[in-house]
């Protein structure tokens, strides 16, 4: 039989549109029926996924306490929620210039990436060269430079470093960086249609708010997405006390700020606004009492002035009591 149809058919075909015998309507499925596509994996995914939630907060503890002491200032990190997105579609909410940076995890198969906001590289530029404040930058489009790039190597190895200690709870893993781009349109190891987990960290730094995403393909985590959804590991117990421990060393190398307090006084506005040069302004302690010690604002020792090796210096002279210490924090 042929394909094609006759003319006599193409008017009889014509005559029975017009006249309402055949039906031009699209097909519908019945009321309460979808379309269910079975190869779709983002309709695969289900609920909430405790163990990469528990990942998620570890890494921003550890990232926390490891980019701190790196910039020697403290910067909070947090954890802002998982999300399911096609890998396309993350790729276009991604702001120029970014850094983006493929990873692997071994031994499980596929790409991930860690992508880095250039705001967020600005700000941490500024601190880690001295800067006492980060404000947001306008970036032209611009790429970044010879020392952004060198910082973004530093901070990239630490943030990959830590991503490996979190999964420790999971999986034992090793993270290895497999290239960087600034530009989407480049990034090829991941197809475009690759459902991501896609997850933002947001980091912190006085007045600024940098972001931080993770983008790592569903089907990376395949040969563990039991222990995603369940939480439970057999051998969490025995993982945590070797996080515990991680972060315990990370902290005692962490840069804390100590101020020696000399003394407070009350003055009125208008005598503050007659301050000059050489007017002296008396306070209660003498020269032989006890100073307070104060580790980032909150009291813990006593001391007393004086010299060493030629610098202005305090000598500890004993501990604050657990109550004076509680007084003076709340106060």
């Amino acid at each position: 039989m042929s394909d094609i149809l006759s003319q006599d058919e193409v008017d009889a075909l014509l005559k029975g549109v017009k006249e309402g015998d055949v039906e031009t309507r699209p097909q519908v499925p019945p009321d309460g029926i979808r379309v269910y596509d079975l190869t779709n994996q983002e309709r695969i995914i289900r609920g909430r996924m405790p163990g990469l939630e528990m990942v998620n907060e570890k890494f921003a503890g550890l990232f926390r306490v490891s980019l701190s002491n790196f910039i020697s200032k403290f910067i909070d990190v947090t954890a802002q929620g998982i999300s399911i997105i096609k890998f396309e579609e993350f790729m276009k909410t991604i702001s120029l210039p970014s850094s983006i940076n493929i990873f692997k995890i071994h031994p499980l198969k596929g790409h991930a990436l860690m992508v880095l906001e250039a705001p967020l590289i600005f700000a941490l530029v500024e601190y880690f060269f001295g800067g006492n404040s980060a404000s947001p930058v306008k970036t032209g489009g611009r790429g970044f430079t010879p020392v952004e790039q060198r910082l973004i190597s530093k901070v990239l190895t630490i943030a990959l470093g830590d991503i490996q200690n979190a999964l420790a709870e999971l999986v034992d893993v090793k993270t290895e960086l497999a290239g960087t781009e600034t530009n989407p349109q480049f990034v090829t190891l991941i197809p475009q249609t690759e459902t991501l987990i896609k997850v933002e960290f947001h980091v912190e730094m006085e007045n600024l708010t940098g972001k931080l995403y993770l983008g790592i393909p569903y089907s990376l985590f395949e040969p563990i997405k039991e222990k995603l959804y369940s939480g439970n590991t057999s051998n969490s117990n025995e993982v945590d006390k070797v996080w515990i421990k991680r972060l315990v060393e990370s902290l005692n190398e962490s840069f804390v700020n100590i101020t020696v307090e000399l003394d407070r006084a009350e003055l009125k506005l208008k005598d503050v606004l007659n301050l000059q040069t050489g007017d002296i302004i008396t306070l209660g302690k003498s020269v032989a009492d006890e100073l307070v010690v104060k580790v980032e604002g909150v009291p813990k020792f006593y001391c007393t002035p004086g010299h060493h090796r030629g610098s202005q210096a305090v000598k500890i002279t004993r501990a604050i009591e657990m109550n004076y210490e509680r007084s003076h924090h709340d106060g």
